[in-house]
């Protein structure tokens, strides 16, 4: 389906009039923009456009091409950026690897190299226009490993609290799921811009348009360059606005904007699987009676620094007034209520959780031993892992935005 897309969007791309539309009336040679030194012509600006509607098969109408054409534009002024950068570390990217990349992303995608560039050429499109993103790309990655891939340390605790939140969800549904994050930045007119850019993605997809394509050209996300799909998550993993939209998603949809701050999601639910992890806990309560809930509740909090293991729980009590343990036994993460999962993923081994309140008082709640068990658990290495990558997505996004601040950028 997403071949046939692809290959009829590049055979009908003269028949809707780009190569000669005003978009594009200017000389080849002009310029479009400038990049401290560098300069974007109106040919390569051409060139991005006629690619990102080629390969995405968005709607070929005159709004539809400015938007892309002002996404074009914003790609290249990046990758201007990025290849400047590289040049001041002297890296080689050589053609062999570029042409590997190439081979991927469009084999990621169901298609025939051979028979793409073919299609590209005739319409007159180069597929040097795809080499470029793709070495900007390969460049850019280099940069922020060498940059930042030593300095970046993931702590046991960052670990312990990742892994504290997955075992207590252990149990809920995982979903597949692929995003589109518009940034609401000025030049797309901010907030009001990034929602009219995800209805446009919407609207787009529902049209035919490929999603992974989409998210390739249009997303600001560090998904984009695996057309968007974030993977296997667990309830409770992503952020509780789009959580919370996953969750009454069936299968195969797509979502309307979803507005968080400083942009606009466009999720799409891929699969959807019962989990086959669970978690067992041994649990105790450490129970406070008292009409004044507040001051129950101080009181518990006053205990976090002494109470730091069960096996001492009730001596540790003893002479404690008012307070009380009780055991809970084993329990399965699955038997619990989604409250005090939520209480017990904020909880370490050995420790009590934040107080909660009951109709005579408070209780919190001492975590003995936390087991997940089950295929769908990963394991430190690949907490650490994936928090890398996290961490490293994050530093790519402020290091281009710093540069892009101080850069000297005229838009002709």
């Amino acid at each position: 389906m997403m071949k046939h897309l692809y290959l009829s969007a590049l055979a009908s791309i003269i028949g809707a009039g780009l190569m000669s539309g005003t978009a594009f009336a200017q000389s080849p040679h002009a310029i479009a923009a400038v990049v401290n030194d560098d300069i974007v012509t109106t040919h390569d600006l051409r060139q991005r456009t006629l690619f990102m509607v080629a390969t995405t098969g968005i709607e070929r109408d005159e709004k539809s091409i400015a938007r892309a054409q002002q996404q074009a534009l914003r790609n290249l002024v990046d990758e201007h950026i990025q290849m400047q950068e590289s040049k001041k570390y002297d890296q080689t990217i050589g053609d062999d690897e570029v042409n590997q990349s190439v081979a991927r992303l469009i084999g990621r995608n169901g298609l025939d190299p051979n028979e793409v560039v073919q299609r590209l050429a005739s319409v007159g499109v180069s597929i040097e226009t795809m080499r470029d993103q793709v070495r900007s790309e390969i460049a850019w990655q280099r940069i922020i490993n060498g940059l930042y891939g030593s300095r970046i340390r993931i702590s046991d605790a960052q670990i312990d609290e990742t892994l504290n939140r997955i075992s207590a969800n252990a149990s809920k549904p995982n979903y597949r799921v692929a995003e589109i994050y518009i940034e609401a930045t000025e030049d797309i007119g901010g907030m009001d811009g990034a929602i009219e850019g995800a209805r446009a993605m919407i609207q787009q997809v529902s049209g035919g348009a490929p999603f992974p394509l989409l998210a390739q050209q249009f997303s600001s996300s560090p998904t984009a360059a695996k057309g968007g799909d974030m993977g296997w998550v667990r309830e409770g993993e992503l952020r509780p606005e789009i959580d919370k939209v996953i969750m009454q998603m069936d299968v195969g949809n797509l979502s309307t904007p979803i507005q968080v701050p400083g942009g606009v999601y466009v999720v799409a639910l891929l699969d959807k699987k019962i989990s086959e992890a669970d978690t067992l806990y041994k649990l105790q309560q450490v129970v406070v009676k008292n009409d004044d809930i507040e001051s129950a509740k101080s009181t518990l909090i006053g205990l976090r620094d002494t109470l730091n293991s069960c096996s001492t729980l009730k001596n540790d009590l003893e002479s404690v007034e008012g307070v009380k343990s009780a055991d809970m036994g084993e329990i399965k993460s699955s038997d619990l209520t989604d409250d005090v999962l939520r209480v017990l993923e904020r909880t370490d081994v050995g420790s009590i959780s934040d107080p909660i309140e009951r109709p005579d008082g408070a209780v919190s709640i001492m975590v003995c031993s936390r087991e997940a068990s089950g295929s769908d658990v990963p394991t430190r290495d690949q907490i650490e892992d994936r928090l890398m990558d996290q961490q490293l997505a994050q530093a790519s996004k402020r290091h281009l935005r710093d540069l892009r601040r101080k850069a000297t950028i005229v838009v002709r």
